[in-house]
């Protein structure tokens, strides 16, 4: 009997114990749920915050470039979190934004230089803090944690998802067979203008995207006839005047056309097409290209006309159209006699620089971005035009020309805000403001 009353009183006993470490094990598994509760809402809560902060910066970098700092800052502060006016941008229940920081930056390592910008910064920073309340957590005394994201990014040109229709304006007179000791080659050799010229815009090219973008060629003074470029044609000369429309050729474009718009300027891996005319035209085929054949002094305003024309007529075949750009490289020096611009435009003569502002004017009113690149170099800045009573500067009429001061770049002007630089560095800054802004390295300076 004492041994049976033994065994049940141990029976009992485990019983008591295995009771007591269910109970123990079930508030050790609620503990760890309640944990679990906090931790995966406070994690779900930081991703909303980086999320929100990453699109706040994002926001801000895009209007860097052409925006004020003002509406720069405003933008990023709307897509912040917690605002009202961006329901995408919205926090768990109960979370609160305590702070939020934007800063404008000038960093070393993006391409657009900080300078030129309108904004006068070429990156932003987002930081943002919130207090997220516990569920479980408030047993031990802890009501809430606060939690921090940062985002940082860098400025970019592009503002909508269209494609491009770009078009460049390649300067051919006579002048540009100059040599330019700052501009050399890869074996120490100094190039002319020309050379120079037609390596940055192929840059421009490379730095294009083959999935929609166009990009067409026009030269001036204009040619006997229009010409699609081959390596194995011989180049025509020079029309009489800029008067002068070629036999046979389009009536708006004249002699001035190398390449109408198109998309096949890179092949499917991104490299120049070297079957393309405006590649070959450019010096990236198997021949040196164009050449600065000359025959007439400088007179821009129709080639900017005749390129609007041409853009025109591309983006409204498209749906949704395409953003209409102008690239324009020349010296900025409009130098034609009144014999040379030919009855069409003897008017202009004396005023050959300020008819060109009218004519970007007529462009940039219906939306097209025009870049002018004023190529002098290293002859003065300061010189006025060469048109007679002009008294604009080469310098200020290309200046007038572009779309802004951000647009406006050179490897001579001091007023170019970006300062100085040369071809390859201009032509890849460009390229760069035709891309979207991006996120960068939170240790990017």
């Amino acid at each position: 009997m004492n041994k049976t009353l033994a065994r049940r009183h141990a029976r009992a006993g485990q019983r008591g114990s295995v009771s007591v470490i269910v109970a123990l094990s079930l508030i050790a598994l609620l503990a760890f749920t309640a944990i679990a509760v906090d931790v995966g809402y406070l994690m779900f809560s930081q991703r909303r915050l980086q999320a929100a902060t990453d699109a706040a910066a994002l926001a801000g970098a895009t209007d860097l470039w052409g925006q004020s700092w003002t509406t720069a800052s405003a933008d990023a502060q709307n897509y912040a979190a917690g605002q009202s006016t961006s329901t995408s941008n919205t926090l768990p229940g109960n979370v609160t934004v305590t702070s939020t920081s934007i800063q404008g930056l000038q960093l070393a390592s993006v391409t657009l230089p900080f300078a030129q910008a309108v904004s006068h910064y070429n990156g932003i920073e987002v930081t943002q803090q919130a207090s997220v309340p516990t569920f479980f957590a408030r047993a031990i005394g802890i009501n809430s944690s606060t939690i921090t994201a940062t985002s940082k990014a860098a400025a970019g040109g592009g503002t909508q998802a269209a494609q491009y229709n770009v078009m460049i304006i390649l300067d051919t007179t006579a002048s540009m067979n100059t040599t330019d000791s700052n501009c050399k080659n890869s074996k120490g050799v100094a190039q002319t203008r020309e050379a120079c010229a037609k390596a940055g815009a192929l840059q421009l090219l490379t730095g294009l995207s083959n999935a929609g973008d166009n990009v067409g060629l026009l030269v001036f003074p204009p040619m006997t006839s229009t010409y699609n470029f081959s390596c194995s044609k011989t180049q025509p000369q020079t029309a009489s005047s800029y008067s002068a429309v070629p036999s046979g050729a389009s009536s708006t474009l004249g002699g001035y056309e190398i390449a109408s718009p198109a998309s096949a300027f890179l092949t499917s891996t991104g490299a120049a097409n070297t079957s393309s005319g405006v590649v070959q035209a450019l010096g990236g085929g198997s021949c040196s290209g164009l050449s600065a054949i000359g025959g007439l002094g400088t007179f821009y305003g129709d080639a900017i006309t005749q390129a609007q024309s041409a853009l025109s007529t591309l983006s409204a075949s498209q749906s949704p159209p395409g953003q209409n750009v102008i690239v324009l490289l020349s010296d900025g020096d409009a130098s034609s006699s009144q014999k040379q611009l030919g009855s069409t435009f003897s008017n202009t003569y004396n005023q050959e620089c300020k008819a060109a502002v009218t004519d970007a004017g007529v462009a940039k009113a219906s939306g097209t971005l025009i870049y002018t690149v004023a190529y002098i170099g290293g002859e003065s800045a300061s010189a006025t035009c060469s048109d007679g009573s002009d008294n604009a500067s080469p310098c200020a009429t290309m200046a007038s020309i572009a779309t802004s001061t951000a647009y406006f770049y050179s490897d001579t002007c001091s007023n170019a805000t970006g300062g100085t630089a040369s071809l390859s560095t201009i032509f890849k800054q460009i390229t760069y403001t035709l891309t979207k802004p991006r996120l960068i390295p939170g240790g990017a300076t």
